[in-house]
């Protein structure tokens, strides 16, 4: 028989293995498709746009696969994740809303607080 002091020890290791898979299986969701991570606040990603944000909450201005490339933000403040779309690559814009050489970035794509957020793409030297 298990003596207590094995039972708890039993205990604690199954208790930290279910945490680690579920740490493990979470990253490996969000981790999809990552593009990179920062510490910063998910609103420093570029400028918010009101237009386009109410367009994506009506479904007008949306990825086309949500999250497919995105940015992670771990900061104190602002955490969460932007899915990443282009003019020409990711984004449904059926009433043509986008204009080229701008990056759109999402916050919570999908849903009735979207935020899009635009980034002017620099060029290349």
């Amino acid at each position: 028989m298990l003596n207590e002091l094995s039972v708890r020890q039993l205990a604690m290791v199954i208790a930290l293995s279910a945490f680690a898979a579920l740490t493990l299986a979470a990253a490996a969701v969000a981790g999809s498709g990552k593009f990179t991570t920062t510490k910063l606040p998910y609103w420093n990603v570029g400028q918010y746009n009101a237009a386009l944000s109410n367009a994506c909450r009506q479904s007008l201005f949306n990825q086309k696969k949500v999250q497919s490339l995105n940015i992670g933000y771990f900061g104190k403040a602002g955490m969460g994740v932007t899915g990443i779309a282009t003019r020409e690559w990711n984004l449904s814009d059926p009433t043509g809303l986008a204009k080229p050489n701008i990056t759109y970035h999402f916050f919570n794509d999908g849903y009735s607080n979207c935020k899009v957020f635009i980034a002017h793409v620099r060029p290349r030297r």
